[in-house]
């Protein structure tokens, strides 16, 4: 009989684990790190350092049109005071809408690529990527790209080649950002990985080996939204075939974004 009784305790102990976790799925499922209204703002801090240089900047970011055919997609207006942030950038380009409640968290636009003043910009389209996904955990992938672009330079033809990833990178119990402490807290991971080319005569010269350019770590909180986003930026290219006529300096550069105040309807 005691051994009968312990097995039965087991078995209880399971299925009470079985359904604390499950009541835990459905918490976080409800999670509300988006908060798409009409009028919906939110005021960062932008900081950026290159070359032991400093540069700081306030942008305002606000949810400023529904989209007419389909009044679940969103769009943001941003205004900039010295310069914008990274990803703020990115939400501005396009339109942000969910699926089964709060769930599941789209965005389509684009990603505008500036890596210094000898390359020319470029744009990565950005389609129907998973910003969030409640039945997903630390570690899955949200979304990935791949492509190339071609652009001249010198009137040579340079190809660049890019990867890019969003990944889920978990959850925290809380956070501070500037003074402001706050729970349930979820975070993602993009990164981008680039490799160049240029075609000289008759042959392919390496001038960036693929490796990862860039990862942008974001941070948002509960019926908040977005309360922080730290960008590194690092390429080392290679020495510069001397037909081109021109150098490209490695690039160091490290910027975040921090929430200073926010105003959000939740009743929508």
């Amino acid at each position: 009989m005691k051994k009968v009784s312990v097995y039965l305790g087991i078995i209880l102990l399971l299925i009470c684990y079985s359904c604390a976790s499950e009541d835990e799925n459905i918490l976080l499922s409800d999670s509300n790190y988006f908060p798409l209204a009409l009028d919906n703002s939110w005021i960062y801090e932008n900081t950026a350092i290159e070359n032991s240089n400093t540069i700081t900047g306030r942008e305002n970011l606000s949810v400023s049109r529904v989209n007419a055919e389909n009044p679940q997609r969103f769009s943001f207006t941003k205004t900039v005071t010295n310069f914008s942030g990274v990803f703020t950038t990115i939400l501005s380009s396009g339109e942000v809408f969910k699926q089964n409640g709060e769930q599941t968290v789209i965005f389509d636009g684009e990603y505008s690529v500036f890596l210094n003043d000898e390359l020319p910009n470029f744009t990565i389209p950005l389609s129907e990527v998973t910003l969030y996904d409640a039945a997903l955990i630390q570690g899955d992938v949200l979304y990935s790209s791949l492509g190339g672009i071609e652009r001249n330079i010198n009137g040579f033809p340079v190809s660049l080649e890019y990867e890019i990833n969003f990944a889920h990178a978990g959850f925290m119990d809380n956070m501070t950002v500037n003074g402001q402490t706050y729970s349930d807290v979820y975070s993602s991971k993009i990164n981008l990985s680039l490799s160049a080319s240029v075609f000289i005569v008759f042959s392919d010269f390496t001038i960036l080996q693929e490796q990862n350019a860039s990862t942008i770590i974001n941070y948002y909180a509960k019926d908040i939204g977005l309360i922080k986003s730290d960008v590194s930026t690092d390429l080392t290219f290679e020495d510069i075939p001397e037909q081109l006529n021109f150098e490209i300096p490695d690039v160091s550069i490290r910027s975040n974004q921090k929430l200073i105040d926010s105003s959000i309807d939740l009743n929508f």
